[in-house]
């Protein structure tokens, strides 16, 4: 085979690679409409408030990624990147950091007014703040700082038993 037929192959096969996985990170800033990325048919949904800029939060996401794997359409997961904090934040980056964490769950680049976030969903405090809710949007429970895989998935899954 040819050098050149060798080089394209492997190009196309590298290409097809990286453009298999691409982060779902929306624009947002009205704390009201992020409940909206949630699917209709979740019955459980988890919101995650998270930044690149924090250490719990980062090494939480290797958790986050198999709670969203280990369940179907009953359970949603949707971050908020709360990255935009910082002056010099670039939602390029969080998308970059999302892909190589190959995070597929939703995820909000929130660029709104932080008090109307705090206000609306009482998030003040140190981030990561995760807050599960039902299809109706009553809060079941939150938790802060990094979630337990094992632990978050036990709670959810008695969550969904609950409500059959």
């Amino acid at each position: 085979m040819p050098k050149s037929a060798r080089f394209a192959g492997l190009s196309l096969s590298v290409l097809f690679a990286l453009s298999v996985f691409a982060a779902d990170l929306r624009p947002g800033n009205d704390p009201g409409k992020i409940v909206s990325v949630f699917p209709s048919t979740a019955k459980v949904r988890v919101l995650n408030f998270w930044a690149i800029w924090c250490a719990p939060c980062v090494a939480e996401m290797p958790d986050l990624r198999a709670i969203d794997e280990a369940f179907g359409e009953e359970v949603a997961l949707v971050g908020v990147s709360l990255d935009d904090m910082l002056p010099d934040a670039k939602s390029a980056d969080t998308t970059r950091f999302l892909d190589k964490q190959k995070i597929a769950y939703p995820n909000v680049y929130y660029t709104g007014n932080m008090d109307d976030l705090i206000k609306q969903l009482k998030i003040d405090g140190d981030i990561p703040v995760t807050i599960v809710f039902d299809h109706q949007g009553n809060e079941l429970w939150r938790h802060r700082g990094p979630l337990h895989r094992a632990k978050t998935i036990a709670r959810l899954r008695e969550n969904l038993r609950r409500m059959q």
